[in-house]
């Protein structure tokens, strides 16, 4: 039998069956498939951890990483050395955020699978808020960064926000 695959295999230009494996997975050549492995099953489970679709998801990758990269261009306008205490600092409040959100979304689901309602509905809007809250936070701390970079005082465009939203609500 193995003789027949590997006559067929050869018609194919694929000279062994490890040669035919290797290039429909070509991540084990490399020695990549374990990492690729995990990042694809991190990526299914975003819906279930997270609650959040794959767009909502990079949507708030791209918030934090605007967050980073925008306050290490704000550090390097201040000249201040960029630090791994600052990275380290940046990559525990996303830990954070991620806990905050992943957690309120599978209390809110489990309560949700008992039909217990009244819990369930409290978790999925303390689910909501989170999110919304960790998306306004990280807007401030851009445009903290962005008053920066454009040569303003830290403080300069939350100020125009805060003397907005004061006029639109009272």
């Amino acid at each position: 039998m193995q003789n027949y695959a590997t006559k067929l295999l050869k018609t194919f230009d694929w000279h062994s069956i490890e040669e035919f494996l290797l290039s429909l997975a070509p991540s084990f050549k490399y020695k990549i498939n374990i990492a690729l492995m995990i990042l694809s099953s991190v990526w299914v489970s975003l819906d279930k951890v997270f609650g959040l679709d794959n767009t909502a998801f990079i949507a708030l990758l791209v918030v934090f990483i605007t967050e980073l990269v925008s306050g290490i261009t704000a550090s390097h306008i201040r000249n201040e050395p960029l630090s791994s205490m600052k990275l380290s600092r940046f990559s525990l409040k996303v830990a954070c955020y991620l806990v905050l959100i992943g957690v309120s979304y599978c209390m809110h689901m489990s309560f949700d699978h008992h039909d217990k309602f009244i819990a369930s509905v409290i978790f999925g809007w303390l689910h909501v808020f989170l999110i919304v809250q960790i998306v306004f936070e990280n807007f401030v701390s851009i445009l903290e960064n962005l008053s920066v970079i454009s040569g303003k005082d830290k403080t300069a465009w939350i100020i125009q926000i805060k003397d907005k939203l004061k006029s639109f609500v009272g």
